[in-house]
């Protein structure tokens, strides 16, 4: 007898802030917990991706999802709305192609009547994606605009605190612990180590990231791309933390 096919769910939030606080994804699991009732399903389990970008084509819990579907044992995926999925339209295409080729039905939260044999739903999906990908491209826009105004009154530019420093009221302080961490990352690659050997240094020194989570790739690739902000305390917005020269810099106060 072949195995019962399962119904699973997937859900995302995009910043660490969201992550901490946890709102994000329960909300998302108590509305596709309804909404599945409300289909006559039951969810056999919760793909979740936290602190992930919709424009990542690699977040670890839609790679398991997408491994998963290839096993041919899940029926049905429930998504919460379109820009869980995604807001890049090319990703979301992209997605909606590969579970179809694998016999996976996707089920909406906020389109409760999709068909995804239906091409006027289809056409509707496609829209919706275009407007989720121009709204986080005016997100964005807005950032960059409030931040830019931020460093010109002499401020931090607000968001998440770059990787080496604390919040210190209206600016940003010199973690040391941090410090001494990209200090680190930068010798090595000096040295000529790859970013995944300087990876795998880290984690067998017994370094991890702010988060407690292993060094990655991706994170050191990160560090590595904001030299001039080590060097010499500025980030694209402007200047930050004033002119004087160091790999970790304090703002002139």
């Amino acid at each position: 007898m072949p195995p019962k096919k399962r119904v699973v769910a997937y859900c995302r939030v995009s910043t660490l802030e969201q992550k901490k606080k946890g709102h994000g994804i329960d909300i998302q699991i108590r509305d596709l917990t309804l909404f599945s009732q409300s289909q006559g399903l039951f969810i056999d389990r919760f793909y979740k991706d936290e602190g992930r970008s919709g424009t990542d084509e690699r977040r670890p819990g839609l790679k398991r999802l997408l491994k998963d579907s290839r096993t041919g044992e899940i029926a049905t995926v429930l998504i919460p709305s379109l820009d869980r999925l995604s807001r890049n339209v090319r990703l979301a295409e992209n997605l909606f192609w590969k579970f179809e080729r694998l016999g996976v039905q996707i089920l909406i939260g906020d389109m409760p009547t999709y068909n995804g044999l239906d091409r006027k739903d289809v056409l509707i999906r496609q829209i919706r994606e275009a407007i989720a990908e121009e709204n986080r491209k005016d997100i964005i826009e807005r950032l960059a605009k409030g931040r830019e105004e931020r460093v010109r009154g002499g401020k931090a530019p607000g968001g998440n605190v770059p990787y080496g420093y604390h919040r210190a009221g209206g600016t940003y302080r010199r973690n040391e612990k941090e410090a001494e961490i990209v200090r680190l990352i930068f010798r090595l690659s000096d040295e000529g180590l790859s970013r995944m050997s300087i990876a795998r240094t880290l984690t067998e020194k017994g370094r991890v990231r702010r988060n407690g989570t292993p060094w990655t790739v991706r994170q050191v690739s990160a560090i590595l791309s904001r030299r001039k902000l080590y060097e010499e305390g500025t980030l694209h917005y402007g200047e930050v933390f004033g002119t004087d020269k160091g790999l970790i810099l304090i703002r002139c106060t």
